[in-house]
């Protein structure tokens, strides 16, 4: 009996105390594997830091940020530009085509028949034609020193890295240049037929072309007097 009994207690003992390790290992080692692997990281951060150049990324970074801003005003100026050409040419063209129809008008009512403000209406027509012609040749040039500089600021942008602004303002270059030049063709083919119209009225009508100077020179007169006052 005192065998059993002390065999049992000692089989006890050996339990609890068994209890208490696997306790203590459980509380523990998460804390030890956490320090580890802190330590491990610390040590990865140690090894990036030295194999990072601040400078030469914060160099790069700042010159790609300007190259974007140099890439969104370039983009602003083509944009402002395109639209003034193409509000000007229209306003032209409708100048144009007001002028084919009072010069067709003329033709059919002949000298006699043509009342004095129509030739006050053709007269003003072709002064606000001069002016429209004159607006358009400036605004085209300005297009031209906006397509330098846009592609000025996409090589930067390319050289420094910045594709995607590279690409995005070549494209806006080449519509820009497109609508430009559909403009023009526009324009010019009106041009054309306004011409050919008043070569046959100074074919059909030799006066028709003396009435008009007349004409333009008086307007320009009455102008002058105008701003004098």
């Amino acid at each position: 009996m005192f065998r059993n009994r002390l065999f049992n207690i000692i089989k006890a003992t050996s339990i609890l105390h068994r209890k208490r390790i696997i306790t203590k290992i459980r509380i523990f080692t998460p804390v030890t594997l956490g320090l580890l692997t802190t330590a491990s990281c610390e040590d990865a951060h140690k090894e990036f830091q030295v194999s990072w150049d601040e400078d030469k990324l914060e160099h790069d970074f700042l010159i790609r940020q300007a190259t974007t801003v140099n890439v969104n005003a370039a983009t602003q100026l083509l944009t402002v530009t395109l639209v003034a050409i193409q509000d000007t040419s229209e306003r032209l063209r409708e100048a144009l085509s007001k002028e084919i129809c009072l010069v067709r008008q003329a033709l059919e009512w002949g000298d006699a028949g043509t009342p004095p403000h129509h030739w006050d209406q053709l007269v003003a027509v072709r002064g606000a034609l001069c002016d429209l012609k004159h607006n358009l040749r400036t605004l085209l040039s300005y297009m031209d020193y906006a397509e330098k500089l846009a592609t000025v600021a996409a090589e930067i942008s390319y050289l420094s890295g910045n594709i995607a602004a590279s690409d995005a303002i070549c494209e806006r270059i080449d519509h820009a240049c497109r609508t430009c030049n559909n403009q023009k063709q526009l324009t010019h083919d009106l041009q054309q037929e306004s011409l050919e119209l008043q070569q046959q009225a100074i074919i059909s009508s030799p006066h028709l072309e003396e009435k008009l100077k007349e004409e333009a020179i008086s307007d320009k007169d009455a102008r002058k007097r105008k701003n004098n006052k």
